[in-house]
């Protein structure tokens, strides 16, 4: 026989359900919503259009996966939420009968409103790039992000006092253990307790590491004039600060294009990037010629153990090709693209965006492509826990390319700064990127001395190339985009001096291979130098420093589609430009491959000068322009001097042309003057 009591029961998980349904059907037309706006224009639209059928052959499968995956999410709080309903109508009619007839509508209200208002409020607080944050946001009158963390957390300590309290009173005990064991999954989770576990109990055993180790640590997008050591006046960096403080450090060190795999390459293999074939961003192995020369390749061969970390692969390819026995990288290709940017539900944004998480949702784990949750503290767990792995090892290669700070500069719980005079207000979110790698990078070399691999390696601090209020990779005036930052620990020492002469990202590779003593391999084609002298204080060092830095764009503020690129022309860009394979791995189309190098900005910098050649797309015609510098006076290159120092005009002209060849096709009326 049905009872009423069922009959309610039941009702109130039909009710329940279907509350959760509706919102995760709203959530998902918000989000669908945005991903439609920012592929609107026509152009794009068209050039979406002609992928979309492949892109659904590619990972069809796994996006049906993840939807169930979504629902059943949804479902198991839509459960958790019916049955505290039902518990709270019994503990309202038992405690006031004459509110029998009310009691189920006065607890679905209490408990879904208290809950949700936790979820989207801790979402709001937590994720404010999120596309539902604006939701909680206009509910608590644009509270500031303390209080409504402060509120929603007070919410949540409600909901789950009030659960407790009534499972431990009315629920029958197979249901009280499945939901509190649910309920303490959910919430051990963001602790990450298997690294808390490994951390607690692992066993001190004596290292067999031996060294001289290789570590390299690369700060992406980072402005050297965004530190404390360089003057910044936010207090933003103080672990990369004691760090510089203690090292060399090279005031003055460029990078050859401000891209991040062609960047990379160069601080690899110490080649420029015509010389190693890695121009582009994302480009095919098959342009690369120099994948057997990496350090990685190289170390490797000399019984050294290479690992890679990276927590961002949109713009990189690097790969077990590139000499690395471990890699540890986010879920690369058109995964990656287009779970990263569609993923963003309120119920898993704040209590699946954990290990738990990773589980269920693999393209999360350490995935700096998904900006508006990304965190970082996972990743950096596991790149500790692997050190303790490495330290076993008897000489060992690392690199860890930490990427928080890259655009966009959105991640979770960013951080506001109170208004200091010389701060770039343009880049608060930046400098909360910043301030949030910095700490990964103490974590780091916390973890390098616990494990004594701090004092038997050589260490080296970088930025692969830096950032400026546009960006990177657009503008060869730009100081702030080509100039990265350089810190050298050698092995066994520290001591502290800062070197002024022009040094370049493609040295660093043939000063590591000299530093350890055996010299450049039969056939190593380096464009550096190295840097050993500046490291050995020589005297009278300067007059060794290199000459010049030879510089490229890749696509520009003006290339390949045309002056003021927005965001629906980036989009356009990585339709139109970019391919994925069956696998789902992105690369630059062949087609596009020689016009877009055809068409990037090229410069060389001295100490004194810089000469700029920019190439201005409009519509199908191209246009050169050159300009020269004095960047002693000028270090912005607002005035071009070119008409007034011809000699100077034509000496670097030719020194660039002679190195890039038929790439330039020069003019006539660019050797001499300005085109």
């Amino acid at each position: 026989m049905i009872t009423k009591d069922k009959i309610s029961h039941r009702r109130l998980l039909l009710f329940t359900v279907s509350l959760y349904l509706v919102l995760w059907l709203a959530e998902l037309a918000s989000k669908t919503y945005a991903v439609l706006q920012d592929f609107s224009g026509d152009n794009v639209t068209s050039s979406f259009t002609e992928n979309i059928s492949l892109g659904a052959r590619v990972i069809g499968p796994a996006i049906i996966l993840y939807i169930l995956k979504l629902m059943l999410i949804y479902a198991l709080f839509a459960s958790l939420n019916a049955y505290y309903t039902i518990l709270a109508t019994n503990w309202i009619v038992r405690r006031y009968p004459s509110k029998t007839q009310l009691a189920p509508a006065i607890a679905f209200l209490a408990v879904n409103g208290t809950f949700l208002g936790a979820v989207y409020g801790l979402n709001a607080a937590l994720y404010p790039a999120s596309e539902l944050a604006s939701v909680a946001g206009s509910l608590t009158f644009g509270a500031g992000v303390e209080v409504l963390r402060i509120v929603a957390t007070s919410f949540l300590v409600l909901y789950l006092g009030g659960f407790f309290v009534l499972n431990s009173y009315y629920a029958r005990k197979p249901a009280m253990a499945a939901s509190l064991i649910i309920w303490a999954g959910l919430l051990l989770a963001p602790l990450d307790p298997a690294f808390v576990l490994r951390k607690t109990f692992s066993r001190e055993t004596p290292t067999t590491n031996k060294g001289p180790n290789v570590i390299i640590i690369g700060l992406d997008s980072l402005n050297p004039m965004h530190t404390g050591y360089f003057g910044y006046p936010l207090h933003i960096t103080p672990h990369l600060d004691s760090f510089l403080d203690e090292s060399i450090v090279f005031r003055n060190c460029y990078t050859p294009i401000a891209r991040t795999f062609p960047a990379w390459y160069s601080i690899l293999t110490g080649q420029y990037p015509k010389t190693s074939g890695v121009r582009l961003n994302l480009t095919k192995r098959k342009y690369i010629k120099s994948a057997n020369q990496t350090l990685g390749n190289i170390l490797k061969k000399k019984g050294y153990t290479t690992a890679h970390f990276t927590d961002e692969v949109r713009f990189s390819n690097i790969s077990s090709q590139d000499g690395f026995d471990a890699l540890r990288h986010p879920v690369m290709g058109i995964k990656d693209f287009v779970f990263g940017s569609f993923h963003d539900f309120s119920l898993t944004n704040v209590f699946f965006n954990n290990p738990l998480g990773f589980c269920l949702f693999p393209f999360l784990d350490g995935n700096r492509a998904v900006a508006h949750l990304y965190d970082g503290r996972y990743f950096i767990n596991d790149l500790i826990s692997s050190i303790d792995r490495l330290s076993r090892r008897e000489r060992l290669f690392l690199v860890a390319h930490l990427c928080i700070a890259h655009w966009p500069y959105i991640h979770a719980s960013p951080r506001e700064f109170p208004h200091q005079p010389g701060a770039d207000p343009v880049m608060q979110l930046y400098d909360s990127a910043v301030s949030r790698v910095d700490e990964e990078l103490g974590r780091i070399l916390s973890a390098l001395k616990a494990k004594g691999l701090f004092e038997n390696s050589t260490i080296l601090v970088l930025s692969d190339h830096g950032e400026s209020a546009e960006g990177h990779g657009s503008d060869l005036r730009d100081p702030g985009q080509n100039r990265t930052l350089l810190a050298w620990k050698p092995a066994g020492s520290l001591h502290h001096r800062e070197v002024d002469g022009l040094v370049r990202t493609i040295d660093i590779a043939p000063t590591i291979l000299d530093v350890l003593g055996d010299g450049l391999p039969n056939g190593y084609a380096s464009d550096g130098m190295s840097l050993r002298p500046w490291l050995d204080a020589v005297e009278r060092v300067d007059t060794l420093s290199p000459d010049s830095v030879i510089m490229e764009t890749e696509f520009s503020l003006d290339t390949p589609g045309g002056i003021g690129l927005a965001l629906q022309s980036l989009i356009e860009q990585g339709v139109r430009f970019y391919e994925f394979d069956r696998e789902g791995y992105i690369t630059v189309r062949d087609e596009f491959h020689d016009v877009l190098i055809r068409r990037r900005n090229r410069a060389i910098l001295t100490p004194d000068w810089k000469l700029v050649r920019d190439v201005i797309i409009r519509g199908n015609a191209e246009d050169v322009r050159t300009a020269l510098y004095d960047v002693r006076t000028d270090p912005l290159c607002k005035k071009d001097v070119s008409s007034g120092m011809p000699e100077v005009f034509k000496d670097l002209w030719d020194r660039l042309s002679r190195y890039y060849g038929s790439e330039v096709a020069p003019r006539a009326s660019e050797v001499g003057g300005r085109s």
